[in-house]
Order: structure tokens, then sequence, then C-alpha cells
């Protein structure tokens, strides 16, 4: 830190027109008068005007390199960092502009930039001499902002005054955004005793330069990795800058020559100013705020450095401001950033430099603020503490070393005359107030090479930025201490008065801690940032071994891993997942009171206390006892120390072994979850000790979609030193309701025996779902559908159930039966003589074929599924009128399906038919009657299946159909319109021939059987035969039919067993016993012995549909 905290009035000259004048005459000064101007020389009037203390620095001894010709659009372009082919090597970041500044390869910055951090979206501050942004193109393309700072005045106004320096009205104000001008006026009255010429060009001219210290501190901070001259540390991050060191005006007379004693005129802040400037950096969302500035006294004693704290702190400005600064940290956490201080001399050894002062020092005095301090020393290219720099001394705890002498940074240079000289003035208002006079501002960029503690310090803030961008998830306090407990040790071993924790090392901060100074609850809400590059889920990875007093609480809902070996003060676990890798020897001990702890690795001498949460062990716990509160539960394939388990405790990981190496206790509420793999594979606690089971509950958890065998044995605990007291129950609500487990104990093991449980019939809720199941549950053991159907839920068992049942078998009877009607129907209406068009004469004969369609379904009704039908039909036969009887006979061929959906069953029919019938009438009174005989071949095919089982099976079968009927009708004409009341009686029996499905265990043999339904329809049959005028007989007649149907036992069933078991009963949807009947029909006489007629039917319950269409084609003889 090259820079001083001067007193009111005048102080050393070092500047570049002072050493011009020396250089010129010099030679002549020891024989002059010590004679010099004074204030009054200046203006009499304001002689007694008040000049504010300010804080200063010193203009540093510098090397200014060329100005760089810039691009034309270096200050309009969008900045964008240039990254090196292969930016996952940290060696490619090492280009030219990357060694610009020494320091970067001194810190190993490249590591950092190689993980993807460049400080990308973090805000860092700088109090300083300002920073003119706009001037610079290596601060151009980002957010970097001014932050402004201005006393507070008695009205309660801020000061706004930006030119005036002394006099009444004199007070501070700044913007960050620019950089200060330091002016200097040489006295004319000097020429007498500087009469050399080349002088001439000094008197009475004020002499403008750039204080360029805050620009670059700057550009070490943050300036742009854009290919030219050099870059910040975090290149990435933005910045927002205030100015401490305001304008000023220096007076070169005689005294100031000869004495050292210069009249210096300027403004400095008040505390009022500073709470100003925190209040916007703190809006701004500043993380860290750098000061490269301090005091010049020294202090070689820590004795010394007390002394200096209270003469300063009793100062009420400088004590309220440096409360000021305390103060922002407290309430934002923002971290402060000091350089330690340089000399003026040479310091022989390390030892021997002086104690850093006061702001570096603060937390000294007020110690709270401590975990937001840091203190920075400067080292040179050999990375030893530079003979300028002050030692870390009484801020060791808080101090790191950081590379400063030699940096090349961001400056401005001043844009001069003709003569390179840049020229302002200052003048006096009628208040009496000084006020500097200096155009434009605008500099040229440039760099320089600077040393000091001013140097290192923002290094220091820059690496911040990085650890901000790579650990979102700590504090900015946490941050800091990463950084510092991750420094290369430099000198004594361990944290010492030189160079404190040592030297800034982001190779490993990037890693995370290195030892936890305190106590440190880390509350990851956030996955780490940059690259992620380890495996796994984990949101962050720390890598480094991490010792230390402090104590790791892990909170938050994410996933830290710790990879390294830790010897920190023991760890709880709140919430999230905290995950240990190496091998770690803890002296305090393990808690999990929420979340998960994960063990992969070791732990030594540490304690296991799981009071909430699950704590999974596949490493090993040893030398400590392990206790599992009620609220806890521990699991995991590694190796504990003695156990007591009052909560839950679960050995393996999807099968595997947990072992005790000592002897376990498991309490009267503990709960002992056992997951168990089918056939043969079981979770095991392994006891080298004895095992006291005071009670507690076996849990047994079957892994999905693996079977249990009846019969078999799962052993779940051993213990080599036998095994005292026992399970208080077994509880296997997690498996199959249709399975029992039951407890095998011996005297050093304990197993669990799978039998029985609920019959599967108890699961059933209609009749033949618990048919079905009943005759599974009177399988044997060993028998596929026992099995698989004993792993089913409550849920799944009554579709399953179904599935199995083959109801379609009871539902193809009814299906055939249904099927009989129009049959039934084309012979009774051919034995009444067509019934269009009155009946034929004696001796008359006729010949017919009918195609005819029927279609239906049956609904379910809570047992059986509903069933959806098709049947077609070709019926040809020819009939005679003999004595009044119509006689005639009848035969044809079909096809029919059927769909039962529910249960993916499906079935075919090919039907052949055969039938006489006869019909007469005696006047209005009408007889018919008939029968008729089908022969049917049955083909079904089904799918029985559910969750691990499933068979594909298929029958063929033969059925016959046979049926008897009769009408009755008395006709009433009225002209050419005809009512007939009728009652019609039909008996239908379908008779089945036994079968055996095939496809797997799930197949069905079906017992042969009978069926048999009387119906009885009662109804009025009307028509009306038309005729063209002048036409004598009817060419068209018209009919129509209602009925009232009865039919009684309208439920199928089928006798059906699985293969070696007892028969079991399962029935077809139920129909209602009355159906609705309605038919209409027209026929067409072709010619005078041919007709066509065309009908449909309908038939309807509640639950039974069925419609039939039909054509035929008469031709009579």
């Amino acid at each position: 830190m090259n820079t001083k905290f001067p007193i009111r009035g005048r102080r050393s000259r070092g500047h570049s027109a002072l050493a011009l004048a020396i250089a010129a005459g010099i030679s002549s000064l020891a024989a002059l008068p010590a004679t010099a101007a004074t204030f009054d020389s200046l203006e009499q009037h304001a002689a007694k005007a008040a000049v504010a203390n300010a804080f200063r620095m010193t203009r540093p001894q510098v090397e200014r390199s060329a100005t760089f010709v810039l691009p034309q659009d270096a200050f309009s372009r969008t900045w964008q960092a240039v990254t090196p082919d292969n930016p996952g090597d940290p060696a490619s970041w090492a280009d030219e502009e990357f060694q610009g500044d020494w320091g970067l390869a001194a810190i190993n910055a490249q590591h950092a930039y190689a993980r993807g951090l460049s400080g990308a979206g973090i805000r860092l501050g700088l109090l300083d001499s300002g920073v003119s942004f706009a001037d610079h193109y290596e601060f151009a393309g980002k957010d970097h902002r001014g932050l402004e700072m201005a006393d507070l005045l008695e009205d309660g106004s801020r000061c706004s005054s930006t030119t005036v320096l002394a006099g009444p009205d004199a007070c501070f104000y700044s913007r960050g955004d620019q950089s200060a001008i330091i002016a200097e006026w040489w006295d004319p009255e000097l020429q007498d005793h500087f009469p050399n010429p080349a002088n001439d060009y000094l008197w009475d001219n004020t002499f403008l330069y750039f204080n360029t210290h805050g620009m670059h501190v700057a550009g070490t901070i943050a300036a742009n990795r854009d290919g030219d001259g050099m870059h910040g540390v975090a290149f990435g991050a933005d910045l927002s800058a205030a100015r401490l060191f305001n304008d000023s005006l220096t007076v070169v007379d005689l005294d100031c020559i000869f004495l050292n004693d210069c009249l210096e005129l300027g403004t400095s802040a008040s505390a009022s100013a500073f709470e100003h400037m925190y209040d916007q950096a703190i809006a701004q969302g500043v993380r860290a705020m750098n000061h490269s500035w301090g005091y010049t006294y020294y202090a070689y004693t820590p004795e010394v450095a007390e002394a200096y704290h209270d003469l300063l702190m009793a100062d009420p400005r400088i004590g309220a401001i440096h409360q000021a600064i305390a103060d922002a940290s407290l309430q934002s956490g923002m971290i402060q950033v000091f350089s330690a201080g340089n000399t003026n001399v040479i310091i022989p050894t390390p030892a021997q430099s002086p104690e850093p002062t006061l702001p570096a020092t603060l937390p000294a005095i007020i110690p709270e603020i401590e975990q937001y301090w840091v203190s920075v020393v400067n080292l040179n290219e050999n990375l030893t503490l530079s003979n300028r720099s002050m030692k870390c001394g009484i801020s060791a705890q808080w101090c790191i070393a950081a590379p400063g002498t030699n940096i090349l940074s961001t400056v401005l240079d001043e844009r001069g005359n003709e003569d390179g000289d840049w020229l302002g003035d200052w003048e006096f208002d009628e208040a009496g107030n000084l006020h500097l006079v200096t155009g434009d501002r605008t500099g040229d960029p440039a760099y320089e090479l600077n040393s000091g503690t001013s140097m290192a310090a923002p290094h220091v803030t820059g690496a911040l930025g990085l650890l901000f961008e790579r650990f979102p998830y700590l504090t900015g306090a946490q941050v800091r201490d990463v950084m510092l407990t991750t420094a290369t040790d430099l000198g004594e071993e361990g944290v010492d008065e030189i160079y404190g924790w040592g030297l800034l090392n982001l190779e490993k901060a990037i890693e995370g801690y290195g030892l936890l100074r305190v106590d440190t609850n880390v509350v990851m809400d956030v996955a780490a940032g940059g690259n992620k590059v380890w495996q796994g889920g984990a949101w962050d990875d720390w890598t480094n071994d991490i010792g230390g007093p402090g104590r790791l609480t892990k909170s938050g809902a994410g996933w830290l891993r710790l990879s390294g070996d830790n010897s920190f003060a023991g760890a709880t676990v709140t919430s999230g997942i905290l995950e240990f890798d190496g091998d770690n020897s803890l002296t305090g001990d393990v808690r999990v009171e929420g979340g998960t702890l994960v063990v992969n690795g070791s732990f030594t001498g540490s304690p296991l206390d799981v009071l909430g949460g699950v704590a999974v062990i596949n490493g090993s716990f040893g030398g400590a006892p392990t206790f599992v509160g009620a609220n806890g539960t521990i699991g995991g394939s590694g190796v504990l120390g003695d156990t007591r388990v009052e909560g839950t405790i679960a050995p393996g990981n999807s099968i595997g072994t947990l072992t005790i190496d000592g002897n376990y206790v498991q309490e009267a509420n503990a709960r002992f979850i056992a997951e168990l793999l089918p056939p043969d594979q079981a979770d095991l606690l392994r006891v080298t000790g004895t095992a006291t089971l005071n009670g507690g509950t076996l849990v047994a958890s079957n892994l999905s979609g693996n079977d249990y065998v009846l019969g078999q044995t799962y052993q779940i605990l051993s213990a080599e030193g036998g095994i005292t007291g026992g399970f208080a129950g077994i509880d296997g609500s997690a498996i199959s309701p249709f399975l029992s487990l039951s407890l095998l104990q011996a005297a050093n093991t304990v197993s669990i025996d799978v039998a029985r449980g609920a019959s599967l019939a108890s699961a059933g809720t209609t009749a033949n779902q618990r048919a079905a199941a009943a005759a599974v549950d009177g399988l044997a053991d060993t028998n596929t559908l026992v099995l698989t159907a004993t792993q089913l839920s409550l849920a799944e068992a009554p579709a399953a159930f179904d599935s199995l049942s083959g109801e379609v078998h009871a539902s193809a009877r009814q299906v055939l039966l249904e099927g009989s009607r129009l049959v039934r129907d084309a012979a009774l209406d051919r034995a009444a003589g067509g019934g269009a068009f009155g009946r034929q004469a004696e001796g008359a004969t006729g010949a017919w074929v009918q195609v005819q369609h029927q279609g239906g379904d049956f609904g379910g009704d809570g047992n059986a599924a509903e069933v959806r039908y098709n049947s077609d039909a070709v019926l040809v036969g020819v009939d005679h009128v003999f004595g009044g009887w119509r006689v005639g006979v009848f035969g044809g061929a079909g096809d029919s399906d059927f769909n039962v959906g529910e249960r993916g069953s499906r079935g075919e029919s090919s039907n052949r038919h055969a039938g006489i019938y006869v019909g007469n009438a005696w006047g209005a009174l009408g007889l018919t009657a008939g029968y008729s005989q089908s022969w049917n071949r049955v083909e079904i095919d089904r799918k029985a299946g559910y969750r691990g089982f499933s068979d594909a099976l298929s029958s063929r079968y033969d059925a016959d159909t046979s049926q008897l009927f009769v009408d009755l009708g008395y006709r009433f004409d009225a002209g050419s319109i005809g009512i007939e009341p009728y009652l019609q009686y039909a008996r239908v029996e379908v008779s089945t021939d036994s079968f055996s499905e095939s496809g797997g265990a799930a197949a069905l043999a079906g017992r042969g059987g009978d069926a048999t339904v009387d119906m009885t329809t009662v109804g009025l049959r009307f028509g009306a035969d038309l005729s063209a005028e002048n036409q004598e007989q009817s060419w068209l007649s018209l009919r129509g039919n209602l009925g009232y149907r009865h039919a009684d036992d309208q439920v199928q069933r089928a006798q059906l067993a699985f293969a070696g078991g007892q028969s079991f009963e399962v029935s077809s949807p139920a129909i209602r016993d009355n159906a609705l009947l309605a038919e209409f029909g027209v026929a067409a006489r072709t010619s005078a012995n041919s007709l066509l007629e065309l009908g449909v039917s309908h038939l309807e319950s509640d639950d039974a549909v069925d419609t039939g269409v039909n054509a035929r084609f008469t031709i009579n003889f």
C-alpha cells in the first residue's frame, strides 16, 4: 500500500514537475535563504479559510509503459472474455496477457479459470482515488458503476460541490467513476532562486496530474481479458468504485522545496460520506470492498500499535469513519480487504517490519468484525515479504500474503499541451472559496508497474470474486475463511506474524475449506459455481483435507461431498445430504438430526448419533459407539462399532450386509427393515459380538418385480456371540397379504420363513372372482399361479382373478342361445305363409332363401363383464300345402363372433342349421310350429395376465343348439289391413362338449353341459296390403310386430378347473327375464310368383340389446 494519511496542512512532495526543477537548479539551493510562500501569498482575504483534513496517498515510483493504440470500437464494443482453445487445461490460460501480471500465476489463478470461474455475476468494490472506467478499454463492455461520497450538511442535504478545495463552503463530494486530479501551483517567487531559463515554464503555472492509484487497483481486480496488456484476477466481475482521495492543490514554494513542508489544499470525507457510500454499495450488491489506503505511522510492537489505535480512535472523526466501515460489514456481511501498509524506508528483514496500520487491524478493536476482515501484505517476485511492506503482525489471524511488487496494471496518461503539460488554474469566488479549474478530465489509457501493499490487496479482492462465484451457497465470511485456510504456508509453520496464513492459493481454494477455524453452518441451497468436475449427483465436492477446531453443520436441500481426509471438530447434518468419502478422524462426534449422512470412506474414533434423518454407512465407523434415536434411521453395507438402536435399522443397500464390529442392542420400539430378494437373498445384519433383542418389530420388504418362493427361508441377522431376547413381532404389510412371514430364531441367527397368508378368495369381490381365486387357493404351493398370485396386492387381486376365471365360456352359451332367435323367426314366418298377401292355396309350393344378420350385447352385471356379439347366416327352404297344412324344411350355415373385452377374451362359432315347420289356419285362427337343430364349432382365445404373470390360451369344442317353437294367433281383417294378437312359446337348449385349453398354467378344462331356456312372447302383429289404382292384386305389403317376451334362467354357467385343481363355476352376465320386441318389414311382389321381403327386428331389456336384419326371396310354384 503506497498510501499516507496526512494531517491538515503541508506534506512532502515527489511529483515530476518538482523533480524537473530540482534537476535544473538544485545545486544552488543550499546558498539560498530559507524563505517560503505562505497561504497569504495566494489570496489575502482567504488566509483564514479552513482546510479539511483528508486521506491522501503518495504518488508511487513507477515505470510507465507505452500507451496502447486502441481499436476504433474499443469503448463501444460488447466485451467478451478471450478464452483458450482448451479452457479446461490450466496451462492454456497462461498466455501473454495472463503473464502481464506475474501475480496471477503466483496465486494459481489459472486453475480457477480452468474450472470455469471468472467472477461473472459478482460485484466487487474499491474505495480509492476513483476509476475513470470510460477512459480505459480494459473496463469496456461491463456494468461498472461509480459510487457517490458526499458529506451530510447541517441542513440535512448532501454536499454537491465538485471544485471547492478550501473556504467557508468547502465540503467533501466525489464520484467514484472519475479519477482524482493532483494539482501543483509553482510560486513565481521561486524564479529568483532558480534563475535557469529552463525553469521558466514552471512559475505561476498550475500543473495537473491524474491520481491513477485507483485505476491501477481496479485493473488488478477486474480488467478485461481482451487479448491486450494484462487482465484482472476476476476479469468477469463488475466493479463499483468510490473516490476517497479527492482533487487537491499543492503550493510549491521555498518551504516545500527546502523544508519538505508543502501546503496542500483539499477536502476530506466525513463518516457521513462513508455511510452514504456504503448504503449505495450494499444496494448494488457489492460482496467485497478493496481498501488500498491507510496511515503512515510506524509501530514496531503490538503495544505501540495499540497506542496508535487509542490515539486515532479517540479522534471523533476518525473513530466515526472506522465505525461506519465496521457497521457496513455487520449489516450486510461485506468483506473488507485492507492493505497492511508500506514504509518509506527499506526494512532489513521481514521480522523487523512494522505492524499494520489501523484500518487493517480494526478487528483488534472491534472483535465482532474479524470474520469480515482481510489484511494483505506484499510479496516480491521471490515470494518473500517486500522490504517496504508492513508484516501481518497483530492482524495475522485475518492476514494473507499476495503479489504486490512490480505489478502491471491500468492507469491514465494526461492529455497535455504541445509541451506535454496539462495546465489548470485556481480561483477564489466572492465567498472566499478556493476552486480548482481543470477543464476536460479525459485521459488516455496506459499501463504502469507499481509496487506496494496497494497492489497486493486487489489480487485478494479479485480472488474473492472468483470464490464468491465458486461457492454461491457460502456467506462472505465463509468464503473468506476458505481463502485464508487454503493459503500456502510461508515462513514459520502455521499462521505467523510475518505472512499470516501465507500465500493466496486459488488452486486449493476452489476445492473447499483447508480447515474450519470456527463452527461453520453450510446452508447449501444452490449448486456449486463453475464447471462440475466430479462424478455423481453431489452439488459440490470439497477435495481438500479439512482440519481445524470448528464443527461443520450441513443445512439446506443440497448434496455436499467431502472427498478429503478430514480432522475437524465433528459434524452435524440437519437437512440435505452430507457425504464423506475419505479417511476421517474428527475430534468430535457426528450427529444426524435430519437429512442424510452418507459415508463411503472411514471414520475413526468419532461417535455417531442418528437422532433424526438417515445415515447410510457404506464405509466404516470404528473405535466409537453408534446410537440411533427413535426418529433416526441407519443403513448401508459398511461397518459400525457397538450399536444401540431405538429407531430404525435397515441393513444393506438393496441386498447387502451391514456389519456391527462389536455388540448390538435393539430396544423395544426399534424397527428392523429387511429387504428380501427371492428366491434366496436378503439384507443381513452381521454382528461379531452379541445381539440383544429387547423387542422391536421386523419389517419385511420385497424388492419389486421378484416373487417369493413359498417355504423359502431368508437369514436376516447373525451374531457370533449369540442372540439374547427376540423380536416382538413381524410386519409383513409391505408384502402381499396372501403371504405370511414367520420368524425362525436359533442360537446365532434369525431368519424369515415364507408361508401362505390370507386366502386369495378373501380378496374376491364378485362370485366369479371368488370362485376362480378359491380354485387357485386349492393348487399346490409350487404351482405357478400360486407363486405369482400370492405376490399381488389387495388392489391388484380382483382384476387378476377376473382374468383367470374363464367366464367367456359361460358367456359363449348365452350367445348361442340368443343367436337362435332369427332362425326361429324365419321358420315361423314361412309356416304362416310368408306373412304377406294372405295364405297360399292348396297344393302351392314355395322355395325361399334368406340372408340375415344379428348383433347385440349383454351388459356387465357387476360379476361378469359385458359381451358383444355378431352373427350371420344364410338359410334356404321349401314348403308345400297339404290339406290346408303348410309343411316345410330348411337348412343353412353361418358364423358368429363374440368379444368379452374387459376379460381379454374373444370367440367364434361356425354354425350349421336344419329344421322343419308346419302351419294351418282355420278361418281367423292360425297355428304355426317348428323345430330346428344347429351344430356349432366354438373357438375361444383369451389372455390371462397380471403383474408377474401372462398366458395366451385357446380352446376348441363342439356345441349343439336345438329349439322347439309354436305360435298361435287370431287375425282380424278390415279390408287390406289386418291385426293379429298372438302367443308364442319356444324352448331352446344348448349342449356343449367338454374341452381343455392350451397355452400355460392358467389353462382351464371345461365340463360339458346343457342349458335350457323357456321363452314366452305375447304380442300384436299388424299388416297392410297395398295395391295401385285399377290393380286387383296387391303388390306391396307392410307389416309390424310389437311383443313382450318373458324368459327364465337367463344366467349361463360353466364348470371349469385348473390343471390339478378342483372344479369351480363361473357365470355369464345376468339378463332380466322380460324384454320388449319390435319388428318391421316390407314385402314386394317382383312378379306374379315371386316375392322379396325385408325386415328389421329389435329386442331390448334393461341389460341386453339384440338387433336383427334379414332379406328373403321366395318363388311360388
